[in-house]
């Protein structure tokens, strides 16, 4: 019986190796269900910080890649002993028959999960974003009379969004101390001992500020260009000079204007990732 009790492991080990892929599957739909609590938890942070000072500084990571990785090892040794100089009284005493086996099996899996972060360092996203929270807490007033936030958002989003109510949405979250977070706040942050929560059905302000957010981390102002050749004649020092500028379309942009809904503009990202962005699959 003590054979086949290890056989039984010893082909559970074996059979467990089929349900990897499943283990792979499940964790990456776990690690991928992250991704949003992640930014909804940045930006409710940084909402709090701006909450207790208005001239605080954004601190935002964009998540560009990640992995999840699960690994089974198994393995099972087997070792014979053959004794035919026992007599039955010694191997009726000791429990030995003349052949015994013995299994040792073992199993292992090793689980890797990361998320690979990029922090905004470029100082006009970090402005953009800035002013996107002192909009957002001081409900569209200014907070420096060095940047004027509304003009700085608009040339951002010039030829696609004329209305910033659409991409800065106000009045969504919740403030107070801990003891005031209702139980069915659906996310929270704080800063210290302020607290900011957002209900259920505040969840699309929530929402469509964090890609806002997401949008001036990663992208840069792109309204419609055309390339521009101008010659000028020397004063004497140059017979003439050929400049190439690149200045926005007005025509286009006017075009853009005119039509009616929303139109994806061309991104340009400042700092592509060394690998694809995006959640990737590292097989066993």
């Amino acid at each position: 019986m003590g054979i086949l009790r290890w056989l039984f492991i010893g082909s559970l080990l074996v059979l467990g190796g089929c349900r990897t892929h499943l283990s792979l599957r499940d964790n990456t739909l776990r690690t991928a269900g992250t991704l949003t609590d992640l930014n909804y938890q940045q930006v409710l942070d940084n909402l709090a910080r701006f909450e207790v000072n208005s001239a605080a500084m954004p601190s935002i990571a964009v998540i560009n890649a990640g992995t999840v990785t699960v690994a089974d090892q198994k393995s099972i040794n087997a070792n014979g002993t053959y004794a035919p100089t026992l007599t039955a009284a010694q191997q009726l005493g000791s429990g030995l028959p003349i052949l015994s086996l013995l299994l040792n099996p073992s199993g292992s899996r090793n689980l890797t999960e990361n998320w690979s972060l990029l922090p905004v360092t470029d100082v006009d996203n970090l402005r953009r974003i800035r002013c996107a929270f002192q909009m957002v807490v001081l409900h569209g007033q200014e907070a420096s009379q060095c940047i004027d936030c509304k003009e700085l958002l608009e040339r951002f989003y010039l030829g696609e969004q004329s209305d910033l109510k659409c991409v800065i949405p106000t009045g969504w979250y919740h403030t107070g101390c801990r003891d005031q977070v209702p139980p069915c706040a659906c996310y929270t942050g704080h800063c210290g001992d302020l607290w900011v929560w957002v209900m259920p059905h505040d969840l699309d302000g929530l929402t469509t500020f964090t890609m806002t957010v997401v949008d001036l981390a990663t992208g840069k102002p792109h309204a419609p260009t055309k390339s521009v050749v101008r010659t000028y004649k020397a004063d004497g020092t140059l017979d003439n000079t050929q400049v190439t500028t690149t200045e926005i379309d007005e025509e286009t942009l006017k075009q853009l204007r005119q039509e009616q809904g929303t139109q994806d503009r061309v991104r340009q990202y400042t700092a592509p990732p060394v690998v694809n962005p995006g959640l990737f699959f590292v097989p066993r």
